[in-house]
């Protein structure tokens, strides 16, 4: 969708061929997409899981709206809350709960949607839709949210691809820096002869402020990194894990010794943006003490 040249209906049978593919559930679900986020072009689905009678398909609308087909009849107050749904999609994939960051690879379901009609008639009489609009787009943005952190949610990194020129003498320097800023070695290569390698690894954005400088320093300028945005990449790791097993608190205690990496990133993001941060400032209040001038 984000290519102009591609038509909508190369789009969907592409879908529908990647869906087949897949198999399983998946298979005919593009007649039961609603939307794409965020910013109605992302990686994330909204599926319409209802009955068939209220079904909402991005695919029919689309059609629809290419007809000119925009009689609605009964159906208005439903088309206009899955609008209000849909917007709540959109606000929740574009700020995730962790970060406050765009949501990448995930689709949510909607089963079913309950919609009380006497309630509604008095709310329009009493002209309180627009409070019934907010608190539809709310609802909706919380429960998103709340099901992804349900779903133990990973960071994805912002990767550089970094190529570095390095003599044999220095190379296990490179070696230690890269690791050090939690950077992997992806390939190493010789010159014909020469005594240089080219070592091809992948660093994380977030590590790599001052990276040319440390390395330079390590070397004594005998190593000179490139570094190239390459994409983003997957963090493996639990930002709100904790040990719990017996074995776990035995090995790291109960704080853990080891920081979660996963963990400070967010907290990092979070702070920044002015959100909430989860963090003890004093952790044993009994033991601290003001000293007076």
């Amino acid at each position: 969708m984000r290519n102009p040249s591609v038509k909508p209906e190369q789009f969907w049978d592409a879908l529908q061929d990647k869906c087949k593919e897949v198999g399983g559930e998946w298979e005919g679900i593009t007649d039961k997409v609603w939307a794409f986020g965020p910013q109605r072009a992302g990686g994330c689905l909204l599926i319409d899981a209802r009955k068939p009678k209220t079904l909402t398909s991005l695919k029919r609308r689309l059609e629809r709206a290419k007809s000119n087909d925009n009689n609605v009849g009964t159906e208005k107050a439903i088309r206009d809350f899955d609008n209000h749904i849909e917007a709540g999609f959109q606000l929740a994939t574009f700020q995730g709960p962790l970060a406050a960051e765009p949501v990448e690879g995930l689709a949510y379901f909607v089963e079913d949607v309950d919609i009380d009609q006497e309630l509604l008639e008095k709310e329009i009489q009493h002209n309180r839709m627009a409070q019934v609009t907010g608190s539809v787009i709310a609802v909706v943005r919380d429960a998103c949210r709340n099901g992804l952190l349900d779903w133990s949610p990973r960071l994805m990194l912002a990767m550089y691809s970094c190529d570095i020129q390095a003599s044999t003498n220095v190379l296990g320097k490179v070696y230690g820096v890269v690791a050090k800023r939690r950077g992997r070695i992806v390939a190493e290569e010789m010159k014909e002869g020469t005594s240089f390698f080219t070592v091809s690894a992948l660093l994380p954005v977030v590590e790599s402020f001052g990276f040319a400088d440390d390395i330079r320093k390590r070397t004594s300028g005998a190593a000179s990194p490139q570094l190239i945005f390459s994409g983003y990449e997957m963090l493996d790791l639990d930002p709100f894990w904790v040990p719990t097993t017996e074995e776990e608190l035995e090995d790291l205690g109960e704080k853990s010794d080891r920081a979660n990496v996963a963990k400070v990133y967010m907290d990092g993001v979070r702070g920044r943006k002015g959100l909430f941060v989860d963090r003890k400032i004093v952790e044993f209040a009994e033991k601290q003490r003001t000293l007076k001038r």
